[in-house]
């Protein structure tokens, strides 16, 4: 077994935080031992309770601050304690702890870029410039969840290589006919009509007001779909605002923070991005190992993963060709249909959690036989 310290900012939801709550769940059967350290105590039901399945340990690291001495002499003390092989890290505050831990624990580290994105306040700049500079010097390797990301962050760490292992996702057992008609009906009131389905956070890189917009133009079609928007963030209540402004109250289902999110995608006919940026999004993978085509804006790692025989790809900011795109899809089930077992084949072929799992496994071997650290 090669025993993983994963170090994540925090476990409430969030992409990093479901990849993290799969990887715990599958790696028993890949030969891993993973340890997981969270920067905060909270955590999503939803990301925990796979975690404690797999009977791994979660252990808070609470500190009034990132620069907090005590913490990384706490961090380097369990490291060495657990015996730990290798650390991985995700998100910008653990990168830099957990390479700092690792060094002076002697131990490798693997940071993982997740997001395209760095926001524009000065708190958010003088963080990236600190993990930039830790990374370069101290990280054993670097990684990112897909080409683009890869792309956008190449240079900022020197002449370092960047790894690439593209997002995975489980493939779940898609719910019996009278459940997901039972769950359908209890969503949209008479279960009638196609459902277009996005899930993420709402916060500003989602687009969510080009969402409402291009909905607001589907009804205005002489379409009847049902809009089911699943998640929450700082986003909402002006979401829901311009729901209501829009007269759009009926036909759009505010459906919150889910656990059950195959189930949701499984009586759903469409599912929808608007986001403005990405990395490569979990939430798309999902939907398409649901079977789902996809109609998402060309950001991030999104264009190299919905292909033509899959779904449709616009541009950002225009909810004028997203409606377009929906519309087109609902007025042609035949298309729709063959879209999505598309989707759910290249899933399957590309983007499964057996994959991605495999692909994490040769890194680390790879990782402890360049530092002589050799594992089985």
């Amino acid at each position: 077994m090669i025993k993983v310290a994963v170090i994540v900012d925090s476990l409430r939801v969030g992409g990093a935080q479901k990849l993290i709550s799969a990887y715990a769940a599958s790696a028993s059967a890949h030969g891993l031992s993973p340890l997981i350290l969270t920067l905060r105590a909270d955590g999503a039901e939803s990301i925990l309770e796979p975690i404690r399945a797999a009977g791994i340990r979660v252990i808070p690291m609470l500190a009034a601050s990132i620069v907090s001495i005590p913490r990384l002499r706490r961090l380097i003390d369990i490291l060495k304690q657990e015996k730990v092989d290798i650390v991985q890290s995700h998100l910008i505050y653990s990168n830099i702890l957990g390479a700092l831990a690792a060094h002076f624990a002697g131990i490798p580290a693997i940071a993982t870029l997740h997001s395209t994105s760095v926001r524009g306040d000065t708190k958010s700049r003088v963080l990236k410039g600190v993990e930039q500079l830790v990374l370069r010097s101290l990280a054993t390797r670097i990684l990112a969840v897909g080409r683009v990301v890869a792309e956008f962050h190449r240079g900022n760490y020197g002449d370092r290589r960047i790894d690439v292992i593209p997002n995975g996702v489980p493939q779940s057992e898609p719910p019996s006919r009278p459940d997901r008609d039972r769950l359908r009906h209890v969503l949209t009131g008479n279960g009638s009509g196609p459902i277009i389905i996005t899930v993420g956070r709402f916060s500003q890189a989602k687009g969510y007001e080009d969402m409402v917009e291009a909905f607001h133009l589907l009804r205005q079609r002489d379409l009847h779909p049902k809009l089911l928007m699943v998640g929450s963030g700082g986003r909402l209540n002006s979401i829901q605002a311009r729901i209501e402004e829009l007269n759009l109250t009926q036909y759009v289902i505010l459906a919150g923070e889910r656990a059950d999110i195959p189930q949701l995608l499984a009586l759903s006919d469409v599912f929808a991005s608007s986001s403005h940026r990405e990395g490569l999004p979990l939430a798309v993978l999902e939907a398409m190992m649901a079977g789902l085509p996809v109609v998402a804006t060309s950001v991030g790692d999104i264009p190299n993963v919905v292909t033509e025989e899959t779904g449709v790809v616009v541009p950002p900011h225009r909810p004028d060709l997203l409606a377009a795109a929906l519309e087109d899809l609902l007025k042609n089930p035949g298309k729709r249909s063959a879209m999505g077992e598309a989707a759910h084949r290249r899933a399957l072929d590309e983007y499964s959690l057996e994959i991605w799992m495999k692909r994490h496994r040769e890194l680390y071997r790879d990782v402890l036989s360049t530092e002589g650290r050799g594992r089985s």
